[in-house]
C-alpha cells in the first residue's frame, strides 16, 4: 500500500477515534473516569497532525493538532490535580508526548504547563528508568531555561549514566550537549540518534499493519528531535535547518497564537 495510501487511513481512524474519545468524555464513562479517553484524544491530534504535514504539506494545520493534543493532555492532568481519579500508567512522565507536541508546535508556555503537572518519579511499573530520565529531564531543562524551576540537572544525567551501567545512548548525548550548551556536540548526537531511530524502523517487520502504519507516520517525522531542536533554540544554540526524518517543513516558528484551549475536543476544529 502506497504511503498516501496508508495515510488517509491513520487520518480517517483517528477522527474516528477522536470522536468516539470525545462522546467518552462528555458522557464520563468508564474511558473517562480511567484517563484513557484523554490518552486516546492525544494521540489521535498527533496522528492528525503527521497526516496534515505528510499529506496535506500543511505546518499550519500539523502545528494545530500538536496544540490540541497539548491542551487535552494539560486538561487532564488538571483533572487529575483536582482529584479525578486515573489509572496510573496514563500517569507516567513518558506519557507526556503532548509536551513533546507543544514544544514542536512552539508553545513553549504550553509546554511548561505540562510539565510542572509531570509526574517527577519513575514508576517501575509500566516504564524504563532510563525512558523515564529522558522525559524528566526534557520537562525540566526546559523549566529551569525559562525561569520557572531550578532542578538539579547535572544529577539527573548521572543517575541516567548510571541506570545504563557503562552502556552509551545518543539520548544522553544529546541531552549533555543541551545542558552545556555545545553547539558541536548537540549537532553529532542528534545525527547519531536520527540514524540509530531510522535503523530501528527499517528493521522492523514490514507489514501492511500497524508497523506499516507507525513508520509512515511517527517514523517519518522525528517528533522528540523537533522538540530537542526547539529547546537547543530556546537556549539560543545555532542548529542545522533540517535532519533526516527532522524536515524543515516541520520546523513551526515560535510564538503564533495557538488553538482555543477547548478546541482539542471539536474534531472538526483546526484553523
Amino acid at each position: 500500500m502506497s504511503s498516501s495510501s496508508v495515510l488517509e487511513t491513520v487520518r480517517d481512524d483517528s477522527l474516528f477515534g477522536l470522536e468516539e474519545a470525545v462522546r467518552a468524555i462528555q458522557q464520563h464513562d468508564a474511558l473517562e473516569q480511567s484517563g484513557q479517553a484523554y490518552v486516546v484524544a492525544a494521540t489521535c491530534h498527533r496522528r492528525l497532525a503527521l497526516c496534515a504535514l505528510l499529506v496535506d504539506a500543511r505546518p499550519d494545520r500539523f502545528s494545530a493538532h500538536l496544540c490540541h493534543s497539548a491542551h487535552a493532555r494539560l486538561h487532564f492532568l488538571q483533572l487529575v490535580a483536582g482529584g479525578h481519579g486515573a489509572e496510573p500508567r496514563f500517569l507516567c512522565a513518558t506519557q507526556e508526548f503532548s509536551f513533546i507536541d507543544a514544544l514542536a508546535a512552539g508553545q513553549p508556555d504550553l509546554a511548561m504547563d505540562i510539565a510542572r503537572l509531570a509526574a517527577r518519579r519513575h514508576d517501575p511499573t509500566f516504564e524504563y528508568e532510563d525512558d523515564f530520565l529522558l522525559h524528566h529531564f526534557l520537562h525540566q531543562l526546559l523549566l529551569t531555561t525559562r525561569g520557572a524551576d531550578s532542578a538539579d540537572l547535572p544529577t539527573l544525567l548521572e543517575r541516567w549514566e548510571a541506570v545504563l551501567e557503562g552502556g552509551s545512548d545518543t539520548y544522553l548525548d544529546t541531552c549533555r550537549a543541551l545542558l552545556h550548551r555545545q553547539a558541536h556536540a548537540f549537532d553529532e548526537a542528534l545525527q547519531a540518534t536520527v540514524d540509530a531511530r531510522l535503523l530501528q524502523f527499517q528493521k522492523r517487520p514490514r507489514d501492511s499493519g500497524p508497523n506499516d502504519e507507525l513508520r509512515k507516520t511517527e517514523g517519518a517525522v522525528f517528533m522528540m528531535g523537533l522538540a530537542m531542536l526547539r529547546l537547543a533554540e530556546l537556549q539560543g544554540m545555532d542548529t542545522r535547518r533540517e535532519y533526516p526524518t527532522l524536515p524543515s517543513l516541520a520546523r513551526v516558528p515560535a510564538g503564533r497564537p495557538a488553538p482555543p484551549p477547548s478546541a482539542w475536543m471539536a474534531p472538526g476544529w483546526v484553523d
